[in-house]
């Protein structure tokens, strides 16, 4: 159970407070009654921007949750970008994929940027690795009705 939770509807767009992922990682992901979750073992950063300053606070570890709008199968579409012979291949995987290789420590997903629409949310991340390639981009596209953040300490920056 978190003490802090903050609900974003993807209908709506709003300023003031917001969640930014930008560099966080996600270590653990889970799908439960059509529900899927990303934690953060060290969390993410929370901005309130205001007239006369921009604070930034980040908290302590963190999950992020996408009520699905649809089965897992068609709400969630993840490509993983692989150099070969110096082009870009870009190839389908399934949330089962992306979960072994996340919760079975072959690497962590970083977001680099993300894109909220009307009930979809699109994430460009890089998946990181131990051995060579180290990284490789990864695009996140989520049919959500909103996105909800949990997490228990904050921090000021």
């Amino acid at each position: 159970m978190y003490k802090y939770n903050h609900s974003f509807n993807t209908k709506i767009i709003t300023s003031g407070e917001h969640i930014n992922l930008h560099d966080c990682r996600a270590t653990r992901i889970s799908l439960k009654n059509k529900t899927l979750f990303f934690t953060f073992a060290d969390g993410f950063w929370i901005e309130q921007n205001d007239i006369h300053e921009n604070k930034k606070y980040y908290t302590g570890e963190s999950q992020m949750e996408f009520p699905l709008l649809y089965s897992e199968d068609t709400a969630i579409t993840i490509y993983i970008f692989t150099e070969h012979n110096k082009n870009t291949i870009r190839t389908e995987h399934t949330l089962n994929d992306l979960m072994t290789q996340i919760n079975t420590d072959l690497c962590s997903l970083e977001f680099l940027y993300s894109y909220i629409s009307s009930q979809t949310e699109r994430s460009g991340c890089w998946l990181w690795y131990d051995k060579e390639p180290y990284h490789k981009e990864c695009e996140l596209i989520i049919s959500a009705e909103n996105i909800i953040y949990h997490w228990n300490e904050v921090y000021e920056e």
